[in-house]
């Protein structure tokens, strides 16, 4: 993990003229971002590269301050555990639709530093490829941070009115849950209501980095559930993933979430300038 001066001593060592970065927290520098981003880069012959860059929490109002004034920084991404730290950073400076979220992952440049969410369109746009039913019943998410909060508010979007949506969380958060118009359930009861739910989404790191050993919950019979969401990509077969195939559930991993919402975000950094 890097203090400013490190993040700053990282940057100055960029030989392009101009440069993204994806900024987070620990597990960072195994993001998938850099790579796709500076494949289009190239392709585009574009002088800007992306670089990773572990921040430590405690400097990351510096990093932030720093990057508003350097006129060569010119966006990115940004990452697990700093969706909503910086979306709280920028105040005003994001779209209507990303302030309802409350988190986002794309920083981009447009008189001043701003931000927006494309988590969830990547989301979005998955469930349109997978061709997933709309009008299912019960759907459970579990999780509500920075990735949860925009998969939330799409999952609201995708499925018809009468599809009951619930979301588990450590934290009695009820009301903000209640505002996006879903049910929250306690993260110790989840268990007990597996068997109703038709699909379930796993927005949290169990699975993911020091946690890639650990599941979000533990079936036995595939019960009611028709498919299983887990937005973790790194690794593509998670144990959630793994379990649910055994038991015959259809999977879907966090790849191609991953790879639209990089799109989405640098179309918005380039001002659709791109080709892909």
């Amino acid at each position: 993990m890097l203090n400013f001066n490190q993040c700053v001593s990282e940057i100055q060592k960029i030989k392009t003229k101009s440069y993204c970065l994806i900024i987070g927290g620990e597990g960072t520098n195994q993001a998938r971002s850099p790579k796709i981003w500076n494949l289009i880069l190239k392709k585009n012959k574009v002088e800007c590269k992306m670089i990773p860059l572990e921040v430590k929490k405690n400097h990351l109002k510096l990093l932030l301050d720093y990057l508003k004034k350097d006129p060569n920084f010119l966006g990115g991404s940004v990452t697990k555990p700093y969706k909503e730290n910086i979306y709280n950073y920028l105040g005003s400076n994001v779209d209507i639709f990303t302030d309802k979220i409350g988190s986002i992952n794309c920083l981009y440049k447009d008189k001043t530093l701003k931000g927006l969410n494309t988590d969830g369109i990547g989301f979005f746009e998955t469930l349109k490829k997978n061709k997933v039913d709309k009008n299912l019943k019960n759907i459970l998410l579990l999780g509500y941070g920075g990735v949860g909060k925009a998969v939330l508010v799409f999952l609201k979007k995708y499925f018809s009115k009468s599809t009951k949506i619930y979301c588990a969380t450590r934290k009695n958060l009820s009301k903000q849950i209640k505002k996006v118009g879903c049910n929250w359930i306690q993260w110790n009861k989840k268990d007990n209501n597996l068997n109703k739910f038709n699909m379930i989404v796993n927005s949290t790191s169990l699975g993911f980095g020091k946690m890639r050993n650990k599941i979000p919950y533990n079936i036995e019979k595939k019960e009611e559930i028709n498919i299983v969401y887990d937005v973790i990509y790194n690794p593509k077969k998670t144990l959630l993933i793994k379990n649910s195939k055994k038991l015959g559930i259809k999977t879907i991993n966090g790849l191609d979430m991953n790879l639209l919402q990089a799109h989405f975000a640098i179309k918005k950094v380039f001002k659709n300038k791109l080709i892909f």
